[in-house]
């Protein structure tokens, strides 16, 4: 009976170590992939041709780059919107020159914003006394 409860523990223990690991190894891959919300690049390509202070990568079904665009006209932010999905081939190199597929991509000077934190956007036009 002894060692049957030796047994038992051993294994439960083993089991929760098992499980312990697979989370553990779940997060940090995930932590590995995640992207930061704001980075720092060479923008210069994204502005020619227009006096826009602010660009915006959307699509017209995208229900988070309709949130970036209600701030924007909330807080009556001069933008220029890109639609990724026109077919338009300078859009589109112009937008892969990104390296990120996610949307909405907002260009505020040489940063680089990715999704709909507002409070990074807000901080971001702040320090380009864009608000």
């Amino acid at each position: 009976m002894e060692q049957r409860a030796k047994r038992s523990a051993v294994f439960i223990l083993m089991l929760l170590l098992g499980l312990s690991l697979g989370v553990m190894l779940k997060y940090g891959y995930l932590k590995l992939l995640h992207h930061p919300n704001i980075i720092t690049q060479d923008t210069s390509a994204h502005y020619e041709g227009t006096n826009k202070r602010v660009i915006l990568y959307t699509t017209h079904w995208c229900q988070y780059c309709k949130q970036v665009q209600d701030y924007f006209k909330k807080h009556n932010i001069d933008y220029l919107s890109r639609d990724i999905e026109s077919n338009d081939q300078k859009i589109n190199f112009l937008f892969d020159s990104l390296k990120r597929a996610d949307i909405p991509q907002i260009i505020i000077g040489n940063k680089v914003i990715t999704g709909t934190n507002l409070s990074v956007v807000e901080k971001t036009l702040r320090e380009h006394a864009f608000l």
